[in-house]
């Protein structure tokens, strides 16, 4: 042969383990692969058979005809799926699929990787097709090296029917359409446990938060293991349970968690919209906000970018592990899925492909890492954009879209569920525990609610379209944080155009203005009393002698008796406050209604609420401040709260209280430091006792325990007639809501006095008879 002749490749029988079992180098990936050609085949449903030393993967796509399996299975390297589009396919269309899960055109080596043999039998679309089998033993390819590849037989024959196992579905007909791949003489034997494991794996291949998104069905069928998931079926039933999917082998595909997480976490969906990011964030089924932006990723522009990511609190991460059956950290983080198909290894336990980890080493207690959140990443497109590694295990190659994907990630969607989780839930402590909005319905819980939207929003390219009317809305005006919600109200009222909340706001500020006046004359008049009855008091000392009086007993005298001088002094003084203060409330109010011949409900009912809840706070006053062994010439004192508040139950509502009320209490908590207002506390336990009073309640007990360092939990039930018939149990809380002849006001005032300590209550569902609570004070973490 002359020098100069042209030279070309040439190709040895090794190359099938350089494509087969040193590229696939994991049993579970090459199953993949086979599932993924089958979705790229427009299948709606493929079937895992396991069987003694054989595997099926068979699925009811187009199938392949005989020049479909000389011309593209056995043309090594090559995929149809780079050019061929089969727009008209009625599955296609169904499952609306733009784009193919593999184009390498080497998938079709996976199963070497899994066994010695593999038969394809396969059948196109129409009545009296031919179904078309390959046989190709792979080890004929093993015995020399030097061998030519494309010299070793592959053997062939047509039939009428498919020969499969009986216990595969739609394969019995002369007109059933698809392909069966068998693997026979397998490298590995299946155990139950492994099959368990590519089970939980496939779940989060094609859809991890829920079945049928994608018109594409995975069930496993193991012949061995029906008897093991029946037993394990009959012995859940015995305890009136339903089995966990992870434990059974045979059956559908899916992982149905994520409905269940909607409802009890914080997400943010983020998607790209007729040239628009849109994002939505929603905290434990109430939506916070939706907003929409400039797209600033031309790359993604036609990707069809789509970004959901939960944020799991302690709650939603119990829950996880309870229904999934392991820890969300094992279960992995946020997956990426390249034309519905997951893109390996993006989201599994230890990848931080996304950089989420490596940002909050940064700032641990500012950012999100991979151990807080779980989510899907979801784009579609050609190899030119979006391109996995051969080796299927490295994610995707750089490209300039690659880049605009994982920016788009962390500016638009970690980032901004970030500035709403940290600043709203991270500092309140109870929120990590919490399964509802119950912290957040609190004053303090909306006010930061409000502040996180006003901060979002406040941004000449961003357009609010909707939020939460009850978190983000105007609060109480006794609250402390009143005056900083009113700015990020205005600013998003502005925003959105909302001329009636900014006319509520200004009232509102008006209201504030007086109380804020009621309550400086009220001081002013107490202090000129308490100036007058200090004169006397020295007066006295001079020509009385001192007498000790009796030392305290825990948080309370025993007695008035024990009281000094100065504790009546106080008592006076507080009392005036706020006897003052409901005089000036109600002046301001005849003033503001004088000239109107009719009043609108909302406006008396906010007043007269402001009254009743200062006369409970002297109510409060005059039941225990004679016998507090603490100076109450300030609103707050800091010490236990857990033994305050049982020894103001045991001490004073129980010896003030009706003697048809048996008041029990228990305290099992080793002691909390807080600072708080005694009289906040003295208004949750009075009002929950008067409660139960009107219920006609014989008994009521309060049981208080440790949930952790820094919280305390109060479980209250009593055994009176409970919530009445057509009681809506999430509005019990409102102000002025009642359903008996009550005021509406107590279980309020309570809810507010807690926010106020930085607690919360809800309805206790496991109390069968009577009424119960669960309250859960917890220290507030500042600067998180």
């Amino acid at each position: 042969m002359s020098k100069n002749d042209g030279l070309h490749f040439d190709v040895s029988t090794g190359l099938k383990r350089v494509l087969g079992r040193e590229l696939i180098t994991d049993d579970e990936v090459a199953i993949f692969e086979l599932v993924k050609n089958s979705f790229d085949a427009s299948a709606s449903s493929v079937q895992l058979y396991f069987g003694d030393e054989v595997i099926c993967v068979a699925d009811n796509g187009v199938g392949m005809s005989y020049e479909d399996l000389t011309s593209k299975w056995l043309f090594v390297a090559y995929s149809s799926k780079r050019s061929d589009e089969r727009a008209d396919d009625f599955r296609n269309l169904a499952a609306d699929r733009r784009h193919y899960a593999g184009s390498k055109g080497i998938g079709r080596f996976s199963s070497d990787r899994l066994g010695e043999e593999v038969v394809i039998q396969s059948r196109t679309h129409g009545a009296g097709e031919t179904v078309h089998q390959l046989t190709v033993d792979w080890e004929l390819f093993e015995k020399d090296s030097k061998e030519h590849f494309d010299k070793v037989p592959v053997a062939y024959v047509s039939k009428q029917s498919f020969d499969v196992p009986t216990e595969l579905r739609g394969f019995d007909g002369a007109t059933e359409h698809g392909t069966v791949v068998t693997i026979r003489r397998l490298r590995r034997p299946w155990t139950r446990q492994r099959i368990l494991e590519l089970k939980a794996s496939l779940a989060k291949l094609i859809n991890p938060f829920g079945e049928g998104v994608d018109g594409f069905g995975i069930d496993i069928l193991a012949p061995n293991e029906v008897a093991h998931d029946e037993r394990l079926i009959s012995s859940s039933a015995k305890k009136d349970e339903e089995p966990l999917s992870k434990d059974l082998v045979n059956g559908r595909i899916g992982n149905f968690i994520f409905s269940t997480l909607r409802e009890k976490t914080t997400f943010i969906s983020v998607s790209i919209e007729e040239g628009e990011l849109r994002t939505t964030l929603t905290d434990r089924g109430e939506l916070i906000y939706r907003i929409a932006e400039p797209n600033t990723y031309e790359l993604l522009e036609l990707a069809e970018f789509r970004c959901d990511i939960y944020y799991l609190n302690q709650s939603a991460k119990l829950t996880f592990a309870r229904r999934v059956g392991l820890p969300s950290l094992q279960f992995g983080s946020v997956f990426l899925f390249r034309n519905n198909f997951r893109v390996y290894p993006v989201g599994e336990d230890g990848n931080d492909w996304f950089g989420f980890d490596r940002r909050k080493q940064q700032g641990y207690a500012r950012f999100l890492g991979t151990r807080e959140i779980i989510g899907r990443v979801d784009v579609s497109g050609s190899d030119k954009d979006f391109q996995e590694a051969s080796s299927r295990n490295q994610g995707l190659i750089e490209t300039p879209a690659v880049e605009q994907l994982r920016k788009a990630v962390m500016d638009h969607c970690l980032k901004r569920l970030e500035k709403y989780v940290v600043p709203v839930s991270w500092i309140d402590k109870g929120d990590a525990t919490a399964e509802d909005l119950s912290r957040l319905m609190t004053d303090p819980g909306r006010a930061r609610v409000t502040a996180a939207v006003a901060s979002l929003v406040d941004n000449e390219t961003v357009r609010l379209l909707e939020y939460s009317t009850r978190l983000v809305d105007l609060i109480n005006e006794r609250s402390g944080e009143f005056e900083t919600s009113l700015v990020g109200l205005r600013s998003i009222a502005e925003k959105m155009g909302d001329q009636g909340m900014l006319a509520r706001i200004e009232a509102a500020e008006h209201r504030f203005d007086d109380l804020k006046k009621s309550e400086a004359d009220a001081r002013r008049v107490a202090d000129r009393a308490m100036a007058v009855a200090e004169a006397a008091t020295r007066r006295a000392d001079a020509a009385e002698v001192e007498v000790e009086t009796e030392r305290r007993r825990g948080h309370f005298l025993e007695s008035f008796v024990g009281a000094d001088t100065a504790t009546i002094l106080n008592l006076h003084h507080q009392v005036t406050i706020y006897a003052v203060d409901i005089a000036q409330q109600i002046e301001n109010f005849l003033s503001q209604t004088s000239e109107k011949t009719s009043i609108p409900r909302e406006d008396v009912l906010r007043t007269l609420e402001q009254m009743a809840f200062l006369n409970k706070k002297i109510m409060s006053i005059t039941r225990f401040a004679t016998r507090a062994n603490f100076k109450l010439d300030s609103e707050k004192i800091e010490t236990d709260l857990a033994a305050f508040i049982y020894d103001y139950i045991e001490q004073i509502a129980r010896t003030t209280s009706s003697a048809r009320l048996q008041i029990i209490a228990e305290n099992s908590h080793p002691g909390l430091k807080v600072r708080f207002n005694p009289i906040d506390a003295a208004i949750v336990v009075d009002n929950l006792i008067s409660n139960a009073r009107r219920s006609r309640s014989s008994r009521i007990k309060f049981v208080i325990t440790q949930k952790d360092k820094a919280s305390l939990t109060i479980h209250v039930s009593d055994n009176g007639r409970g919530l009445s018939e057509g009681t809506s149990r999430s509005r019990i809380f409102e102000m002025g809501y009642t359903t008996t002849q009550g005021s509406g006001l107590g279980l309020y005032h309570v809810r507010q006095a807690l926010g106020e300590m930085g607690g919360s209550i809800e309805l206790d569902d496991e109390v069968q008879s009577g009424l119960g609570f669960v309250i859960t004070i917890a220290i507030t973490r500042r600067g998180a």
